[in-house]
């Protein structure tokens, strides 16, 4: 029997993903077309198949009725295009467990296919380093290498300062956890700062605990004063390791003096950007399967499964919140689920409206702004005003008498 049945009509690229399988272990075999797929999976009965949406002039999506019916208990993944959530979403209201996104990585594929194949395995739940980062996109496989070769640099004896920059919810903390576990053995005791609360006396409170490393959350709030202390510190003890979190900027927060260039310079030596959830959107699906895993062993109950109507939804979200986000959701999907399945009425999304309302900037306002700033740059020079605007000298001239702007 084989494990996992790639459907792609790219002989190449299906032999390449084949091949990649079976060097982790898989049995993989290929097939090009949906005849030759469907013959396949009758004899095989594999565990997994790997779906292109488009095999040449057939729609990929029109065998998911078939395999499903053929064998129910088998897991169907689909690749579609980047960008084509929509398909993704319409496969997943055919059956579809889940859905990748072209080009992915190989890496990506067979990190999909582990997860699913042995997802009833028992998965240690005190896992670290790396293994914190849950993930096979791109942008996850990308953090969780930045993290190992900043974790190798931090070996030597003097480790550079890490700054993890991100929106709220995105997971910089989880990441600043996970680059410390890979170098816990040479960096030694670690203190923990959230600069958002306490005020100033933190830093020297977590120096004084004997910290080799600190990591400080909410890096931007931090007083004057710790601020100080902190690049005195390190002015003195180059083996001192920081690595912060942001979701501000500091290098703007810098310019205006609200933060001092001598410790930005030193922080920010090593720099990771940690994306918004909504520019990863592979990872939603394995990041609820997995918080529905670590919130079920909490409340000693057994994993709920997301029903394919619940998938549907949780891709559907933008998810303003990030994974923040989508954990709280989880968890509370998980505690009101009864069957030992999460329907899509069990997930609730909090009503975030107000915080979302866009607001509209109004067009002509922004219009009479440009042309008075381009003038007042310029001195007033109507020609290159008008270069600058990207407009002609008669354009400029008809508008600065529609709004009554002078060249002055």
């Amino acid at each position: 029997m084989t494990d996992i049945l790639v459907i792609e009509d790219e002989d190449v690229l299906a032999r390449s993903i084949v091949g990649f399988l079976e060097r982790r272990g898989f049995s993989a075999g290929f097939a090009i077309d949906g005849q030759s797929a469907l013959a396949l999976f009758r004899r095989e009965r594999p565990r997994l198949v790997i779906l292109d949406v488009r095999l040449g002039r057939e729609n990929g999506l029109d065998l998911l009725p078939t395999l499903r019916g053929i064998n129910p208990e088998a897991q169907v993944v689909v690749m579609t295009g980047h960008g084509d959530v929509g398909i993704a979403v319409e496969a997943m209201k055919r059956g579809a467990r889940d859905f990748l996104m072209k080009p992915a990585p190989l890496a990506m594929i067979a990190g999909m296919a582990a997860d699913l194949i042995l997802q009833d395995s028992a998965r240690p739940m005190d896992v670290t380093g790396v293994d914190r980062i849950v993930g096979r996109s791109s942008s996850a496989i990308d953090l969780r290498a930045t993290l190992r070769r900043l974790a190798s640099a931090a070996e030597g004896q003097q480790p550079p300062g890490v700054l993890l920059t991100g929106p709220r919810g995105s997971g910089k903390t989880l990441a600043a956890r996970a680059l410390y576990d890979c170098a816990q053995e040479v960096r030694g005791r670690m203190e923990s700062v959230d600069c958002s609360v306490g005020g100033d006396g933190q830093i020297e409170t977590a120096l004084a605990a004997g910290a080799r490393v600190l990591i400080l959350r909410h890096v931007d709030a931090m007083g004057e004063e710790d601020q100080a202390r902190l690049a005195r510190a390190l002015e003195a003890d180059p083996g001192l390791w920081v690595i912060a979190t942001t979701s501000r900027n500091l290098g703007a927060m810098e310019r205006k003096g609200a933060f001092r260039p001598d410790l930005l310079y030193r922080i920010q030596v090593g720099w990771v950007d940690v994306p918004p959830l909504a520019d990863h959107s592979s990872d939603i699906l394995p990041l609820a399967e997995e918080f529905a895993r670590r919130t079920a062993f909490r409340f000693s109950r057994s994993r709920p499964r997301l029903t394919g109507e619940a998938r549907v939804k949780l891709l559907q979200h933008d998810w303003p919140g990030n994974v923040a986000e989508l954990e709280n959701c989880i968890e509370r999907a998980v505690i009101q689920s009864s069957d030992g399945m999460i329907a899509a009425s069990d997930i609730k999304i909090i009503d975030q409206t107000e915080r979302d309302e866009v607001v509209v900037p109004n067009l002509t306002k922004m219009e009479e702004t440009a042309l008075v700033k381009a003038l007042r740059v310029t001195g007033g020079n109507v020609s290159r005003a008008a270069e600058m605007l990207g407009i002609s000298r008669d354009t400029l001239r008809y508008r600065m008498e529609k709004f009554g702007i002078s060249r002055r």
